[in-house]
């Protein structure tokens, strides 16, 4: 999306944090075109560490400037390309049933289409493995925080830490895991769009092309046959 520098000026010095309201850094600065419009951001993620993202990464509505996981990016962008392209599959389809193109014009673009798909199973197998991968790390972090939490749990009950500590550290693990379970929510969520939308694809494109009846003039249509008699 197209965010313009003014825009996003009031955030900066600000903490920024990601669509699930995990802390990400501090907005510290702000590149742009000549346009004014940003084409990334500069977070501070602490004192020792700054990062450079891209303004796709980014949402900017009422709720202010969130960070979009990189995942989520791609995923969107794959959902899209093949929503587009099952649409002019079936146009493609229907033009050619309807005989409103040429068999040249069609083969010709269904050649390309289908490279096109060939070339959207490559993303598609590559996108699946990095959310697979995604879901993993998720779940392994929750893991890590039920067991953190338990620690902490225990230690308190047995009374060798101060409740107001407990309940701050409690709070903190507890808002972690919850981001990360609806973060797994979403990941499996686009997992299953992205079957679902491949699926669809490749009925649309191994539907047979209906074949073109050519019929044959009838007999009104026939030239009528003159016989001439000569005296």
């Amino acid at each position: 999306m197209d965010i313009a520098i003014e825009g996003v000026a009031p955030y900066l010095g600000q903490t920024i944090t990601d669509i699930y309201g995990r802390k990400i850094g501090i907005l510290v600065g702000v590149y742009s075109d000549v346009d004014g419009k940003v084409s990334s951001f500069e977070i501070m993620t602490n004192d020792a560490s700054y990062e450079t993202i891209t303004v796709e990464r980014f949402e900017h509505n009422v709720d202010g400037l969130k960070l979009m996981p990189e995942w989520l990016v791609e995923a969107k962008k794959l959902e899209r390309k093949l929503d587009i392209l099952k649409k002019r599959f079936k146009s493609l389809e229907e033009l050619s049933k309807k005989n409103q193109i040429p068999q040249h014009a069609y083969r010709e673009l269904k050649e390309k289409f289908s490279k096109d798909l060939d070339k959207l199973k490559i993303e598609i197998k590559n996108l699946k493995d990095i959310l697979r991968k995604r879901t993993y790390e998720l779940e392994n972090f929750i893991l890590h925080i039920e067991k953190a939490l338990t620690h902490l749990l225990i230690s308190y009950t047995s009374g060798e830490l101060p409740e107001n500590g407990f309940k701050i550290s409690a709070d903190f693990m507890r808002f972690a895991k919850q981001a990360a379970m609806e973060e797994r929510k979403d990941v499996e969520k686009h997992i299953s769009l992205i079957d679902k939308l491949e699926q669809e694809l490749i009925s649309v494109v191994s539907q047979p092309q209906e074949e073109i009846q050519i019929t044959s003039p009838t007999a009104a249509q026939q030239p009528i046959a003159v016989k001439v008699v000569t005296g």
